[in-house]
């Protein structure tokens, strides 16, 4: 069993191909969000994954507080547990969260990989051009063969981790964390909205209403995947001042 998070579809890409690969059930994490699943039942799958981005240094905090509170029932003793992590270049600390995270549960991940992917992260980077796009992808292929590979002779494997100097780990975690969650009231429409309501169907966190026919962000619990603003298909969604001048992105091999 795999499970996998994506707002912009580049950890679905990567899950989606390792899961064909290796001949193993594929898990949404996006909608076990949306319909507040707490409990999965591995059964007798021989492998046991998950899939998603780093944000800010590390694993996506939504995935990190999902995978805390979730029941995970019934895994193999000798189940082979990884994790994939698709980021722009460093994962920082993700492999000793979700580590942990296993670790309380008594769960040993026996192997963790990174898969460099266009950054989409455009409120404060920006978007690199579709050339570079490409090159990243090419090379991003040849990286998920590699670890698809080494999944199927069950490898061990560790990321090396980038430590983060204490006082920045403290800003990210107890300040920018934070600050980009509950800043939805960050998001805006412009006029080209059509009213489709894609964005409320895709919210992991069920924060998008559409009223009056536009989208409302409701609550200050943002996912921080952007799928809403990337996936927009008039590219009305705004966030901060700066979008309106970029472009967007989604994983070109990948249907969201």
């Amino acid at each position: 069993m795999i499970l996998y998070f994506s707002g912009t579809g580049n950890s679905k890409y990567c899950a989606e191909k390792i899961a064909s690969e290796i001949d193993c059930e594929l898990r949404s994490i996006n909608d076990m969000m949306k319909n507040q699943v707490t409990e999965i039942d591995v059964g007798e799958s021989p492998v046991f994954g998950i899939v998603c981005p780093t944000y800010d240094m590390d694993m996506a905090y939504a995935v990190a507080e999902f995978l805390d509170e979730l029941n995970i029932k019934n895994l193999p003793g000798n189940c082979y547990v990884f994790a994939i992590f698709t980021c722009g270049k460093s994962c920082g600390t993700a492999e000793e969260t979700i580590r942990d995270l296993l670790s309380k549960k008594g769960i040993t991940l026996n192997a963790a990989h990174k898969i460099e992917m266009p950054d989409n992260y455009i409120p404060m980077f920006p978007l690199m051009g579709e050339d570079e796009q490409m090159k990243m992808l090419e090379r991003a292929e040849t990286t998920l063969n590699s670890v698809i590979g080494s999944i199927k002779q069950r490898n061990p494997a560790t990321i090396e981790v980038q430590k983060i100097p204490a006082p920045i780990k403290f800003m990210i975690k107890k300040v920018a964390v934070p600050n980009q969650r509950k800043a939805t009231k960050n998001f805006w429409v412009n006029g080209d909205c059509i009213g489709c309501g894609l964005c409320e169907t895709i919210c992991p966190k069920n924060l998008i209403k559409m009223q009056n026919g536009k989208p409302v962000w409701t609550k200050d619990d943002c996912a921080c995947c952007l799928g809403c603003l990337h996936r927009c298909p008039k590219q009305a969604i705004q966030y901060g001042k700066k979008t309106e001048k970029t472009g967007r992105y989604v994983n070109p091999n990948v249907k969201l």
